[in-house]
């Protein structure tokens, strides 16, 4: 407990302990006293007494919820904390229990929400409390595989509690050199850019205080104020970087991801657009980004009835020549090893000597517990397989997951181990032209996630994907200098012709290529629009699209929208709305509503009318961004008056005048949501207009 009664309440309410919960702590001391003395049932009677005395002061119910865990009643602690949320809906220690709940659980996401909440809630003067609230995210990060944010949290938790060497010392440890599991773009320290020269006066004072709030323990104001930059016209790039920083730094990388792609869209310099995607490339590599990775790790998880017997099927795939790398941890007890793949047949024994074998899995063993991994999916499974034939039932279970690679397995695909190999040199230089294989012939005709679906290859030709192109070789090369990989990817800058500015061909007349569908955007580029009927026109802009050549497309549909319909193409509205798009992002709003009068009438027109609905959206849109609120107004409640079951449309509003800073009209539309989602039993959307609704509140 506290002594210094002049110090912030640790219940989080902001006021001096002396005039806020010191009175009931020192009986609640006594009670914690009795705990630690094994008088277990007597502290919890005294407890209800406090309680029985001070039942509408908050803190009695957390630190009584405290105590129920403590004393393994789980489900009553946690009824108990809920009395306490009643009377303080924000209890910044509530929400401190509430994440060592969730921890104990093995709920690390749900923890770390709750630590964010109490760090958010807690009043900036307690920094003894605040620190070691940071601490706990930074451990909770690290485990979730951010190492941005969990940096981020650690300085945090430093400038909070200065004197703390331990802290200092453990930030330079962890994102130290010395560390050999992450590389230079995962564990340095990153800022906020600046604001450009020439910026108005107005513009400066925003930035500034943005930039304030973000060096404060009130991290998502700084992220509020970069938003609300990033909303206005001719927006710098730097506001995108900061606010992706702001969102990386928070924990959140699909916010920070999407931020960073504005900024490599907007950014001219490829070396600034470049760090900042090897940036996005290492959030990617987060707990919940599977989904959004090139490489992630795959695992299976075995339970073994004789530990023995799957010790013996290892020495029968050593004595096949398919085991390496076999180690044992005596201290840990754990076996490893990586089993080998079998290689494809060769023709001839020269080609059979000349062979790299791929890793079928890495093995790890302890106890009759069994991991199998690999970024291989395929190769994995064989190797599963491989095991289910020779054990039989010795497997009891057996568990498939997925997630997170590590980083420097970011290369391992490329990892091939010599058949035969007559000397150490030759050893090394087969496993050298093992990577030179994949990544100079396979990989750059892979189409990547964080290209858009695209391949290196034709990727080099694209003004936005070159400098994506060139962010995720950073952080390939950072990966492989930290890994000590016996490949260098700077050989890939000069295959892909990223050491020179790409060479376009310049246009002609020619009548249509063969394969439009099958052009890389520096030829899209190059198509003379004049030159190509509309059919072909159409397909170039979808090309285009597909290889996030937005600009390109943008030219493609100027000149569509310009021409007759043709049979093929009635529905116009994805050419109205990428233009519309891009009139929203350069700051020409009043091109942008031209643009919806002209595709809602053309719509209307010539295919009756389908789109309506999707052009009243953006109209409505465009209205809020040029200040035109009360306009806005009128097209949200006209369309939820014409279609009053599609929630989504009170979704939007709320969003779009949330945005706008239009707090009133953000909470009358996130009510009326709440409202017809409670009547249509959508719990998804009724959570998410409940938190419309409050930030519609702060707003």
């Amino acid at each position: 407990m506290l002594n210094d009664p002049y110090s912030p309440c640790p219940c989080g309410s902001g006021k001096k302990f002396k005039w806020c919960c010191q009175p009931i702590h020192a009986q609640i001391a006594k009670v914690y006293s009795m705990d630690e003395e094994g008088q277990h049932e007597a502290a919890l009677r005294a407890m209800d007494e406090i309680v029985a005395q001070h039942g509408q002061n908050p803190e009695v119910h957390g630190r009584k919820a405290q105590l129920l865990f403590q004393n393994d009643k789980a489900e009553e602690a946690e009824q108990t904390l809920e009395k306490a949320f009643e009377l303080f809906p924000n209890y910044p220690f509530g929400h401190f229990l509430k994440a060592r709940f969730r921890l104990y659980e093995g709920k690390i996401r749900e923890a770390l929400a709750h630590l964010r909440k109490s760090a958010e809630h807690y009043d900036p003067n307690a920094g003894d409390i605040l620190a070691q609230i940071y601490i706990e995210i930074y451990d909770c990060e690290m485990k979730l595989n951010n190492p941005i944010a969990a940096r981020a949290a650690a300085e945090m938790a430093m400038r909070l509690d200065p004197a703390n060497d331990s802290i200092r010392q453990g930030i330079d440890r962890v994102f130290g050199p010395e560390n050999p599991n992450l590389p230079v773009c995962a564990r340095q320290a990153y800022s906020f850019k600046p604001l450009p020269p020439g910026a108005s006066a107005e513009m400066r004072t925003a930035w500034g205080q943005a930039l304030s709030t973000g060096r404060s323990a009130k991290l998502s104001e700084a992220i509020t104020a970069f938003e609300r930059l990033t909303q206005q016209p001719r927006v710098a790039p730097a506001a995108w970087y900061n606010l992706g920083l702001g969102y990386a730094w928070a924990g959140d990388n699909p916010a920070a991801v999407r931020a960073l792609d504005q900024f490599v869209y907007t950014e001219p310099d490829e070396i600034q657009a470049a760090q900042a995607w090897a940036l996005a490339e290492v959030l990617r590599y987060g707990q919940g980004m599977v989904d959004e990775a090139d490489i992630i790790e795959h695992s299976i998880n075995l339970a073994i009835r004789d530990p023995r017997a799957f010790v013996d099927v290892l020495g029968q795939i050593e004595k096949e020549g398919r085991l390496t790398g076999t180690q044992v941890n005596k201290e840990e007890g754990v076996l490893s090893v990586v089993v080998l793949d079998p290689p494809p047949p060769a023709l001839t024994p020269e080609l059979e000597a000349r062979q790299n074998i791929k890793p079928g899995a890495f093995v790890a063993l302890i106890s009759n517990f069994v991991r199998m991994w690999n970024t291989n999916a395929e190769a994995l499974q064989r190797t599963f397989a491989m095991f289910q034939e020779r054990l039989g039932d010795v497997i009891a279970q057996a568990q498939p997951t997925r997630g997170p690679a590590k980083f420097l397995e970011a290369l391992s695909e490329g990892v091939g181990f010599p058949r035969q190999a007559a000397t150490k040199e030759e050893t090394e230089q087969r496993i050298r032209e093992g990577y030179e294989k994949h990544f100079e012939e396979v990989w750059i005709h892979r189409p990547l996630k964080s290209l858009g679906n695209v391949a290196p290859i034709d990727a080099a030709g694209h003004g936005v994907l070159r400098k994506k192109l060139r962010g995720l070789l950073l952080f390939l090369r950072d990966c492989a200098t930290q890994g000590k990989y016996p490949y260098d990817p700077t050989r890939l800058e000069r295959k892909l012709g990223l050491d020179a500015p790409p060479e376009i061909p310049a246009p002609t007349e020619d009548s249509r290529p063969r394969d439009i569908a099958a052009l890389g955007a520096p030829e899209l580029a190059s198509l003379s629009v004049d030159s190509l009927g509309s059919a072909d026109l159409d397909q170039a802009f979808q090309a285009a699209l597909k290889l996030d050549a937005r600009d390109i497309a943008g030219k493609f549909a100027s000149a569509l929208v310009q021409r007759e319909p043709y049979p093929e193409r009635s529905d116009r509205f994805p050419l109205y709305q990428l233009l519309i798009s891009q009139n929203l992002a350069d700051g020409q709003l009043d091109a942008a509503l031209d643009h919806v009068n002209d595709g809602e009438r053309d719509d209307c027109e010539r295919n009756e009318g389908r789109r309506r609905n999707e052009y009243e959206l953006r109209r409505a849109q465009v209205h809020a961004k040029r200040g035109e609120f009360a306009d806005a107004e009128r097209v949200y409640d006209g369309l939820i008056a014409r279609v009053p079951t599609e929630i989504n449309y009170r979704v939007n509003a709320a969003e779009t005048m949330l945005s706008s800073r239009q707090g009133d009209l953000a909470m009358k539309y996130a009510r009326e949501g709440h409202t017809a989602a409670i009547k249509q039993n959508n719990r998804d959307l009724e959570g998410h207009f409940r938190e419309l609704m409050e930030a519609a509140q702060r707003k």
